[in-house]
């Protein structure tokens, strides 16, 4: 029998003619007495560097006393532990079930083992190198799987497996870059998964797991640059999940998980390049999602449509991140303080994806603060919110104007210049039907006259020239119109606002009504009065400074004689400023005085001065009627 691999053992009777042969090492021998009293074996203390007979067990010894020995020699229930050996060969477990649990602490295992559908009381490998990795898929566990301080080369597979315990893996070292380093697909876990201060190069998957208690990922270094450095895909998590203090390069995916907890990711550095740096589509967070103190942020952090509890999380963590993606994602609870500048910014960033701005995150944060009573900062919320969306309507107006210009451009080059052109939009828009039409019509036709063909082309430039003109004027009457809801009423989130503006005109109107009423400029509009003997001696008389007052007071100056006028609608600045600027009240001042254009300027000022204080008191009554009517409301 050769010294370096055993056959299969299976009996003690093999084992006894090893030894009889002094085929067994010193570290064998050790294994193989400690095995029968259930005690460990304390081959080394440390993992072995070089291997020698002193240290070295030869996988096939170590696999038949794993699996209970035999009625010869049975194994004791506690299982076989080993520290410090050197285990040499093809430690193969597939397919079995070991007597109690399975531990090689601190041991160098040269060949990857393998435990495919392995059915164990544990598993552990604490402090072990394992420069070939370890199949263990489908492995069938009933008390823990220990990886602390492991150092695996290769890929380490536990998928589908099932483990009644947890599975702790700290201060671990798995590295198989490019390729899997962890990959746990499917697996369910009783208990938590442990990654404190665990580094990994490549993929750590967790995709469609089962965790019963918390998913702890604290001071971790994963890596994998250029994919996933940790995928949990579909991962339900029933406790906790920690990314605190934890750093990654590569996609950290937590689309459509589960997380019955809290999901943590303070301290955290997370880094993507121009990928995600977070996927969180369709994350539900039972409890609370942190976001604070975040180290550094490379690449997006994508929320769309995720759900959480209690949102905890700080300005100067979200401006960290490049990229924001906020559509659809639903909070129940704020506590990362209502600084509305702030708050502002953060749905600026995250409201835009791929140039579509989407209203939902304002919508979102503003019903949030109406049903907490910030009304006030709902309303400035939802007056930026309309602000966004009409110049996000607006700069798509403009890309589209943009789009029409080049078709027209690319329409008349000649030759190769406009093939290159064509060639060009196309990659911008493969499937336009209006660049088909450019195409169509740019190509050679035996059975089209070539003039029909130049008035067709010619055509199709007049056409995107007028959709365009017509674009323009559409985009300077919105910039009008929206200029002049969000002044007036705040786009209806403030019709309050309307009340000011309508006071603010009143105060113009009087005080421009109460000049020219003290220097005279103010005449009665009724057609008899103004023919009448009184007025007319009045209103020629170069010594009367204001013929109006004097007529309309009610004694003649200096005596006891009422004037002629002492019946007439009796003038007040404030009453005519109001008739003025407020279209549905009529006080009577309007139709009984007017303003002269020839006694002086302030009735010259106010003749003028009054139509606009008409159209501008029927613009904003107007406009506030609507908003307090939610005509022009868009909660």
């Amino acid at each position: 029998m050769n010294y370096e691999d055993l056959h299969l053992i299976t009996h003690w009777a093999q084992v006894v003619q090893l030894r009889d042969d002094d085929l067994l090492t010193s570290a064998e021998l050790e294994l193989i007495e400690r095995a029968g009293r259930g005690e460990t074996a304390r081959i080394g203390p440390t993992v072995p560097n070089l291997k020698n007979p002193a240290i070295l067990i030869r996988a096939a010894l170590l696999r038949y006393l794993i699996l209970g020995g035999c009625k010869d020699f049975p194994t004791q229930p506690q299982g076989v532990t080993v520290m410090g050996a050197w285990i040499s060969g093809t430690l193969d477990l597939s397919f079995t079930q070991a007597r109690g649990p399975i531990d090689l602490f601190n041991c160098y295992i040269a060949e990857q083992p393998q435990m495919l559908q392995l059915q164990a009381d544990g598993l552990a490998l604490a402090g072990s190198t394992l420069p070939k990795g370890l199949n263990a898929a489908r492995l069938q566990i009933s008390g823990n799987v220990a990886l602390n301080g492991a150092r695996i080369e290769g890929k380490t597979s536990l998928s589908g497996g099932e483990i009644k315990g947890h599975l702790a893996c700290n201060r671990a070292s798995f590295r198989n870059a490019g390729g899997s380093a962890l990959k746990a697909q499917g697996v369910k876990i009783a208990s938590s998964v442990h990654f404190e201060q665990t580094t990994a190069e490549g993929l750590v998957s967790l995709l469609g797991s089962q965790i019963g208690g918390q998913l702890i990922c604290i001071a971790a270094e994963l890596r994998n640059p250029d994919g996933i450095a940790l995928n949990c895909q579909s991962t339900q998590v029933r406790g906790d999940a920690f990314l605190r203090d934890s750093v990654t390069a590569g996609e950290v995916s937590f689309l459509g998980a589960e997380i019955g907890g809290v999901f943590d990711c303070a301290h955290a550095s997370l880094r993507n390049g121009d990928g995600p740096a977070l996927n969180a589509q369709r994350l539900v967070v039972k409890e609370g999602f942190i976001w604070r103190r975040i180290k550094n942020v490379a690449g997006a952090v994508d929320l769309t449509s995720a759900h959480v509890g209690d949102l905890w999380d700080d300005p100067e963590s979200w401006a960290k991140c490049d990229r924001l993606f906020l559509s659809g994602f639903i909070y129940d609870v704020l506590h990362g303080g209502i600084d509305v500048d702030a708050r502002l910014a953060w749905l600026q960033k995250g409201a835009v994806s791929r140039r579509e701005f989407y209203p939902q995150p304002y919508e979102q944060l503003a019903k949030l603060l109406r049903d907490t009573g910030h009304r006030t900062d709902a309303r400035a919320i939802m007056v930026a919110k309309e602000k966004e969306h009409r110049k996000a309507s607006r700069a798509r107006w403009r890309r589209e104007m943009d789009w029409r210009d080049a078709l027209r451009q690319a329409s008349l080059l000649t030759g190769d210049d406009r093939v290159a052109a064509i060639a060009q939009l196309t990659l911008q828009r493969p499937n336009d039907e209006h660049l088909a039409r450019l195409q169509l019509l740019h190509e050679t036709h035996d059975d089209i006259a070539p003039l029909t063909l130049q008035y067709a082309q010619k055509q199709f430039r007049d056409e995107q020239r007028w959709h365009n003109i017509r674009a323009r004027l559409r985009n300077a009457g919105s910039v009008v119109a929206d200029r002049v809801f969000g002044v007036v009423v705040g786009y209806g989130h403030k019709p309050e606002r309307s009340f000011y503006m309508l006071m603010a005109l009143v105060l113009i109107g009087w005080f421009l009504a109460d000049q020219a009423w003290e220097e005279g400029d103010f005449a009665p509009t009724a057609a008899p009065v103004l023919m009448s003997a009184g007025w007319q001696v009045l209103a020629t008389d170069d010594a009367v400074q204001n013929p109006a007052k004097v007529w309309s007071d009610k004694y003649i100056a200096g005596t006891d004689q009422f004037t002629a006028g002492r019946d007439y609608e009796t003038f007040n600045a404030v009453s005519y400023a109001i008739d003025l600027v407020v279209p549905i009240v009529s006080l009577g001042q309007e139709a009984a005085w007017a303003p002269s254009t020839t006694r002086g300027p302030w009735g010259w000022w106010l003749w003028w001065a009054r139509w606009w204080l008409i159209i501008f008191g029927w613009i904003v009554t107007a406009i506030g009627a609507a908003a307090v009517t939610g005509v022009i409301r868009r909660d």
